[in-house]
Order: C-alpha cells, then sequence, then structure tokens
C-alpha cells in the first residue's frame, strides 16, 4: 500500500506520533489534528515516502485510540476528568465515528482533505475569546445532558471520516457551547476521544483503511509522549492551555487549506 516502506519511513512516523502524542496529552486532543498534516507533508519531505489521505487517516484513528488511553489515565488521576460527561459525550460519538469511519472509505481524497479543513476552521473560531474557568482552577458547571449528547454525535460523524478522535473539535465546543472549565474540558476529552476513537478504528479496519505495517512506531512514539504531556498539562496556566491550542488549529487551517487548494489544482 505505502511507497518507501524502508527504516526511514519507521524512523519518521516515530518522530512524528512522539510529537503528535506529546500534544494530545498537553491539550486534551487526540493528537491525530497534528498527525494529519504532519504524516501528508513530512516524509515526502524527508525522502521516506508518501501517503494518501486515507492511508494517513486510519493510521491516525489508531494513534489516537492509544494516546487518548494514556493521557486520559493521566489527566484521570489529576481529578479533572468528568466521568459523566465523558460517557454521554463518548458514547453517542462512538456510534457516530463508526458511522462516519465506515463511510469514509468511498470518499474521495478531496473530500476528506475538504472536511478536515472546514472543522478545524469551525474549532479555531469557537477557540476565540476566553472560556469559562481561564482565570482559576475551578471545576464546577452546568451539565446539560441533551447538548452533550448532540455534541457527541456531531463530532464523531466527522471525526471518524477524517481519521481524528475528534478532540481538537471537541474541546472547542466543551468550551464555549457546553460552557466546561478549562480544565475539566482537557482532562475529559481524552476518555471521550478514547470511545470514539475504538469506534472510529473498527471502522477505519472493517473498511481496509488501516496499513499494519506502520503501527508500531505510530504507538510506540504515542504512548509515553501523551503521558509526558499530560504531565506538563498540569503545570501550564487555563488560559495559556488555550491560547496554545489556538495556535495549533491556525496553523494547521493554513496548511489545510493550501492543500484542499492545491489537491484542486491538480485534479483540474
Amino acid at each position: 500500500m505505502l511507497e518507501g516502506q524502508t527504516p526511514e519511513m519507521i524512523l519518521t512516523l516515530f518522530v512524528l506520533s512522539f510529537i503528535g502524542g506529546f500534544c494530545s496529552g498537553l491539550l486534551g486532543v487526540g493528537g491525530a489534528v497534528i498527525l494529519i498534516p504532519m504524516l501528508l507533508a513530512v516524509p515526502p519531505l524527508v525522502g521516506a515516502g508518501e501517503m494518501s489521505m486515507h492511508e494517513v487517516s486510519g493510521l491516525t484513528m489508531v494513534q489516537v485510540l492509544a494516546s487518548s488511553a494514556m493521557g486520559c489515565l493521566a489527566h484521570r488521576r489529576s481529578g479533572f476528568a468528568h466521568l459523566r460527561s465523558i460517557l454521554t459525550i463518548g458514547i453517542p460519538m462512538g456510534v457516530f465515528s463508526f458511522a462516519g469511519a465506515a463511510a469514509s472509505g468511498s470518499m474521495a481524497e478531496q473530500t476528506l482533505l475538504l472536511i478536515f479543513g472546514c472543522i478545524v476552521a469551525a474549532a479555531f473560531f469557537l477557540l476565540l475569546g476566553r472560556s469559562p474557568g481561564e482565570s482559576g482552577e475551578s471545576t464546577d458547571f452546568k451539565f446539560n445532558g441533551m447538548a452533550a449528547a448532540a455534541s457527541g454525535a456531531c463530532a464523531g460523524l466527522v471525526s471518524g471520516i477524517v481519521g481524528a478522535g475528534g478532540g481538537f473539535i471537541l474541546i472547542p465546543i466543551m468550551l464555549k457551547i457546553l460552557k466546561m472549565p478549562v480544565r475539566v474540558a482537557v482532562g475529559s476529552s481524552l476518555g471521550i476521544v478514547f470511545i470514539g476513537s475504538l469506534m472510529g478504528s473498527v471502522g477505519k479496519m472493517l473498511t481496509v483503511q488501516v496499513e499494519w505495517l506502520y503501527l508500531l512506531p505510530i504507538v510506540a512514539g504515542s504512548l509515553p509522549a501523551s503521558v509526558l504531556g499530560a504531565y506538563v498539562s498540569k503545570r501550564v496556566p487555563s488560559g495559556r492551555l488555550r491560547q496554545t491550542l489556538l495556535l495549533l488549529v491556525l496553523l494547521i487551517f493554513v496548511k489545510t487549506a493550501y492543500d484542499v487548494m492545491l489537491s484542486f489544482t491538480v485534479r483540474n
């Protein structure tokens, strides 16, 4: 399936997944939002090979499953994981993530890139402005079960399609729509992402979108990095976490917009 099945590609995947795993633990995202553009751009630049969007999305979905599991355990020990939110958002997210992952097998490359770009843009605009609990360490908020379940379903569908865990769109929704404090959103999101990515991974595997040869370096890089990221997250001010995620999402949006325009230019 993949071109360039070499030690260079394996090393590249390990390094990139380490970066993605660290951001996963630090910011409460699954890591795929960072990995997807890097896996599309970096291997060809270093001469390691090239991957399609379908192949990348299959790998990143399983990477998210591994990194979110480890990061969630680390955040759970810190006391910021909200179990009711994890279950209420995570279960519908898992169901719709499976549906999106299964449907993505028949979608065109340009369609996957376009959907990814749209949800990155939505995440950026939701992150603008201060969020609840940003100026302190409060964990109090009013939980809305219906809004939480609907948010999980929407995030799960799009994340399953593009091969992401959904944390990068879920965190802005949790902050601005569900009004969760920053630390609770970050601490809970990885548990939600784990449920969604579990079902999404099954969908990717059943539609033969996972390149098994490269799962080992992807998982090996993600696991220790996500624990390290969660450790650092507890020591970073809440406002700084949101600002870091905002900058990250902006950079990814610019890169994805360029890829979308390039793909349609080449096609035409």
